[in-house]
């Protein structure tokens, strides 16, 4: 295969898919979170785990692209590329300290499953599907088309790599039950 051939072959379809699993999975924590009885340990144990699954997808994966793929693209000097990946790092940040508080919020309502810690965690959510939202429509418009013509399939094999390096078999099967529901 050329370089050139290589090159071409990214295909942001995988993108989409992905973006399309955390998109439908973050847009339905709150709900599922907001569906437990106050006081249902049990069931609020179950969600919790399915919600720190992935918030802990997210994460990783925006660490992988901010390791991989920007570099990459800025590396290559396409001038338009430079802002968008300054945006995009700082969406992460962003996206970053509101994990931290969906984390908090999960060990707090696990700890007392009651209703305002159910509301607490619920509102996190709600947040950070809307900053998860506007960032993947950011990622999507700007940062796909640049990725499609600067970067290749093995760049995004590596994100993906890098993304579930430290998953357990177990975790990584959930995952990609997830995403091959997009």
């Amino acid at each position: 295969m050329t370089a050139a051939t290589e090159r071409r072959s990214f295909d942001s379809r995988r993108v989409f898919r992905l973006h399309a699993m955390f998109r439908r999975e973050v847009g339905r924590g709150a709900g599922l979170v907001r569906a437990v009885a106050a006081g249902d340990r049990a069931h609020a144990l179950v969600v919790a785990e399915r919600v720190r699954l992935v918030d802990n997808a997210v994460y990783r994966h925006n660490c992988a692209e901010d390791a991989v793929l920007w570099p990459k693209l800025v590396s290559d000097k396409p001038s338009e590329a430079d802002i968008m990946v300054d945006v995009m790092h700082r969406q992460h940040r962003a996206l970053d300290a509101m994990s931290l508080g969906v984390q908090a919020a999960i060990l707090a309502w696990e700890d007392e499953p009651g209703e305002d810690r159910r509301e607490m965690l619920a509102d996190a959510l709600d947040r950070i599907g809307d900053a998860l939202g506007e960032h993947i429509c950011a990622t999507e418009l700007f940062l796909v088309p640049l990725l499609e013509r600067f970067l290749c399939a093995g760049d995004w094999r590596d994100v993906i790599r890098r993304g579930i390096a430290d998953c357990d078999p177990e975790t990584s099967a959930a995952l990609a039950g997830l995403i091959r529901l997009a």
